[in-house]
C-alpha cells in the first residue's frame, strides 16, 4: 500500500471499510498467548451460561484490530500518537466485524501536523460494538 500523505487527507474523509472475522481458533491462539483464560472468551458452554450465543472476542483483540485498521489506512505513513476505544457490546467468535472511520480534524500544533480520526466496529446486525478515536502525527 502506498503511504498516505498528510496533504492527501481532508476532514470528512471516510476510511475505506474493512471486514474481518475473528475465528474461534484464532481467538484460542490469542487467549493462550496472552493468558486471558476467562471462560467467556473460549468456552462455548460458559459463554452460553453468561447469555452469549458463542464465546466473545476479548477487548484487547478488538483494540489490536482497530490499531491494525488505522495502520493499514496510513500505509506506513504517520505515527499513531493516541488510540482509544470504548466497548459497547460484545462481538462473537466467527462473526464478521466491519471496521470504519472518518477523519474528524486536521491541524497543526508546535510545527507537528495531526489528524484525528473517529473509529468504530459494527457487528453483522449493523450495531456499533466499539467506538473509538485516534490521533496520528505526520513529520
Amino acid at each position: 500500500m502506498t503511504p498516505r500523505s498528510y496533504d492527501s487527507i481532508a476532514e470528512g474523509d471516510a476510511l475505506p471499510p474493512v471486514k474481518r472475522t475473528p475465528t474461534h481458533f484464532g481467538m484460542l491462539k490469542f487467549i493462550g498467548a496472552s493468558w486471558q483464560w476467562s471462560p467467556q472468551f473460549f468456552d462455548p458452554a460458559a459463554a452460553l451460561s453468561m447469555g452469549f450465543e458463542r464465546p466473545i472476542v476479548p477487548g484487547t483483540v478488538k483494540l489490536a484490530f482497530v490499531e491494525q485498521f488505522v495502520r493499514r489506512w496510513l500505509g506506513g505513513a504517520g505515527t499513531i500518537r493516541r488510540i482509544q476505544v470504548s466497548h459497547r457490546r460484545p462481538d462473537l467468535h466467527d462473526a464478521e466485524m466491519t471496521f470504519g472511520g472518518t477523519v474528524t480534524r486536521k491541524y497543526q500544533e508546535d510545527g507537528v501536523r495531526f489528524v484525528d480520526v473517529e473509529l468504530w466496529i459494527d457487528n453483522p446486525q449493523g450495531e456499533r460494538s466499539v467506538r473509538g478515536s485516534s490521533t496520528v502525527a505526520f513529520d
